[in-house]
């Protein structure tokens, strides 16, 4: 499924063509302030283990918060990270609140939800599952308040969850232990 361009400029442009498949996006974000903590083990240079041209800069923004640069060795997109813990999980929640001038209307800022699964030696992480949410949201429409963007050409949809935080994290939580829903995790090694 090809995700539309406005989705990508809503969210994570950059990010997507630096992950391959369609991403789950939210319009709410994935913490509360409570659960946000700052490691600072993440900040630096990092690099996929699978694609050295893929950079990944971490650096601190305000008491708990990251700037996160990555590069495709091509172009460079910059957005907000915040590290949290949800159930003895990390997690970090994507957003760049800023998306292009030239789209008009404007596009809705979303945040993207990794999963990081170990920060050492190397940090491995997952975005959940598009497919696996898809068949769950087809199976069930009423397991987590989304909406479904259909692109006009295609019978394909790009889904854009609305639930709110409390919500997301219930639905996360309660997902940890699907292999399924985490399965395509990447490694990133410290430059």
């Amino acid at each position: 499924m090809k995700t539309t361009s406005s989705l990508l400029a809503a969210g994570l442009a950059g990010l997507a063509l630096l992950l391959t498949g369609c991403l789950t996006i939210s319009v709410y974000q994935f913490y509360s302030e409570k659960d946000v903590l700052f490691e600072p083990g993440l900040l630096g240079q990092w690099t996929k283990t699978n694609d050295t041209k893929e950079q990944w800069s971490f650096d601190k923004k305000g008491e708990k918060a990251y700037q996160l640069t990555c590069s495709d060795g091509a172009k460079k997109y910059v957005m907000d990270a915040h590290l949290f813990r949800l159930r003895d999980q990390l997690f970090l929640d994507l957003f760049n609140p800023k998306g292009p001038d030239d789209i008009m209307p404007p596009a809705v800022p979303t945040h993207l939800l990794m999963r990081v699964f170990q920060m050492k030696p190397a940090m491995r992480m997952a975005v959940m599952d598009y497919e696996w949410l898809s068949e769950l949201l087809k199976k069930d429409p009423t397991a987590l308040r989304h909406h479904r963007i259909t692109d006009e050409n295609s019978q394909n949809a790009q889904i854009v969850l609305t639930a709110d935080t409390t919500e997301l994290q219930k639905f996360v939580g309660n997902n940890l232990k699907s292999d399924e829903a985490w399965k395509d995790s990447f490694d990133l090694q410290r430059n």
